[in-house]
């Protein structure tokens, strides 16, 4: 070891606490929104990503509804870290759907600002043949919901996923360098770029990326059978220890969301992934999610 790597700090991930703060979906975990609460609490998390509870998508909770999500993170001492909504998760070329997803939009805004965050989650509509081609048209429906945010006083945060025109580094990078509004930024999650065929997306995917981010997702994966399969946090091939080193060099401040997606028991199909949310997808989470946060809290050396 020369000079130089003796001098460097250590990269424990016990000081990532001081950094960042942590977070959990809360379906990952149980419909029952005080079970997840619990759990959160138990593993010392700072927040909470709402995407379904009671079986109740974010955008269709009522009033009672979400002053229940939000008194009760209040009394366990957790902030909302943002909306997990399915903003855009439709055809691009269906109008009909389009519409309807910027009415989802506004009712995500009303609920964020019920639960004080100001993180929104998007989506780029369902891949299509050859997305590069049609980078001008979701821009300009984004630069129009961005123009709605901006009034909200809301960020959209583009989450990168195979099924969507965004899916790799280097298309977070291109559509959000053609929207150019700082309305709209990412939602970095290396293992669904990693599911996109991305193999350094902690490394020279995450250095694309990183002048976008104002959220982060971590789960992981291995492939077996050329398919990809959830696994406990750490264990996986995606790299997450690494992706958190990188965060901790670079002093990003904001939330880390675990997004489980791995269930002990069975393998989540295509579709759950694909729209998540409700009973069947949240079913075996619990187990799943507790062995994440464990590996977590061993990462971090708190085990």
């Amino acid at each position: 070891m020369d000079g130089a790597e003796a001098d460097a700090p250590s990269l424990t991930l016990a000081t990532l606490t001081l950094m960042f703060k942590r977070a959990v979906i809360t379906d990952e975990i149980s419909q029952d929104f005080d079970v997840a609460v619990k759990m959160a609490r138990d593993f010392h998390l700072d927040g909470l990503e709402i995407r379904t509870a009671w079986d109740v998508r974010i955008d269709r909770m009522t009033v009672g509804q979400l002053n229940r999500v939000r008194d009760t993170a209040v009394a366990n001492g957790l902030a909302i870290a943002s909306l997990a909504s399915p903003v855009f998760k439709c055809a691009l070329d269906d109008p009909g759907e389009v519409a309807e997803n910027f009415d989802i939009l506004k009712r995500c805004i009303d609920a964020a600002h019920a639960l004080g965050t100001d993180l929104v989650r998007a989506f780029t509509f369902w891949r299509v043949e050859h997305p590069e081609t049609r980078t001008p048209d979701i821009a300009a429906h984004f630069r129009e919901a961005a123009r709605i945010a901006a009034d909200g006083k809301v960020r959209l945060i583009i989450e990168n996923e195979h099924t969507c025109n965004v899916a790799t580094s280097a298309e977070i990078d291109a559509f959000l360098t053609e929207v150019a509004t700082p309305t709209v930024r990412a939602l970095w999650d290396p293992c669904n770029a990693f599911w996109s065929g991305e193999e350094d997306a902690v490394s020279s995917g995450y250095d694309r990326v990183k002048a976008h981010i104002a959220h982060v997702h971590v789960k992981d994966s291995v492939i077996d059978g050329g398919k990809h399969v959830a696994t406990v946090l750490g264990e996986g091939e995606v790299g997450v220890q690494g992706q958190l080193d990188r965060l901790l060099l670079d002093g990003y401040a904001g939330y880390v969301s675990l997004e489980t997606h791995y269930r002990v028991h069975a393998v989540l199909d295509d579709e759950l992934v694909k729209r998540p949310g409700g009973s069947a997808f949240s079913a075996g989470g619990e187990e799943g999610t507790r062995r994440c946060l464990v590996a977590w809290n061993a990462m971090r050396g708190n085990a």
